[in-house]
C-alpha cells in the first residue's frame, strides 16, 4: 500500500510554500525534498523524534494531530504524509481545525496517504487485494467524508490519485493568494 513512497512525498513538497509544518513526520524523510530551515516538524513519537534528531541535528516538536504546540497563524502549509490514517474518523474534522488554527490566512493543508473514493471503494478494494484486516485495522480517510469536512468548514479540496491506494488531497482556504 505504500507503492511510490518517495514520488508521493516529492509530491506534497511541490505543492508546499513558506513555512511548513509537518505532522507525524517520523524520522524526517520528507527533508529531502524540503528546506530544514523553513520546516517544523511535529511527532508524537518519543523514539520517532529521537531518530530524527540523529539524522538531521534537530528535533521535531512533541505533539499531534488535535494538540500542536504551535501559536495561531504560524504556517503558509501544513502536511501530513502517512500519518492521517491514525486520527479516528470522528476526530478528523477537529484535527483538520486544529491545521487551520496554525495556517496563516490564505495557507494550504496537503494530506498524503491511503485514501479511498468511498466506504464502499475500501471495502471492496480490501476484499479485492485480501488487505481487509490492514484496511479495518486503521482510519484510512474516504474522499467523500473530507468533502464533506472541507464543505462544513468553507474549504476547496482537491484530490490526487497517485496508485490504487495513495491519495493527495489538498485544503485551500477561499483568502489564499496564488
Amino acid at each position: 500500500m505504500h507503492r511510490d513512497y518517495w514520488k508521493v512525498l516529492r509530491l506534497v513538497t511541490e505543492r508546499a510554500r513558506g513555512i511548513v509544518v509537518d505532522i507525524g513526520c517520523g524520522t524526517g524523510n520528507i527533508l529531502r525534498f524540503l528546506d530544514s530551515e523553513s520546516y517544523i516538524g511535529v511527532e508524537p513519537s518519543g523514539g520517532m523524534r529521537e531518530k530524527f534528531r540523529e539524522k538531521h541535528g534537530f528535533e521535531p516538536l512533541d505533539g499531534h494531530f488535535l494538540a500542536l504546540p504551535l501559536p495561531d497563524g504560524v504556517a503558509d502549509t501544513v502536511i501530513t504524509t502517512y500519518a492521517f490514517h491514525h486520527v479516528p474518523d470522528k476526530q478528523k474534522e477537529d484535527a483538520i481545525k486544529e491545521m487551520l488554527r496554525v495556517l496563516k490566512p490564505g495557507g494550504r493543508i496537503v494530506i498524503a496517504d491511503v485514501m479511498f473514493e468511498s466506504e464502499e471503494e475500501k471495502m471492496r478494494i480490501g476484499e479485492e487485494d485480501d488487505l481487509k484486516e490492514e484496511i479495518e485495522d486503521e482510519y484510512f480517510a474516504t474522499l467523500e467524508h473530507l468533502q464533506k469536512i472541507c464543505g462544513k468548514l468553507g474549504l476547496e479540496c482537491w484530490f490526487e490519485r497517485i496508485n490504487r491506494y495513495v491519495w493527495i488531497a489538498e485544503l485551500l482556504t477561499p483568502d489564499r493568494k496564488g
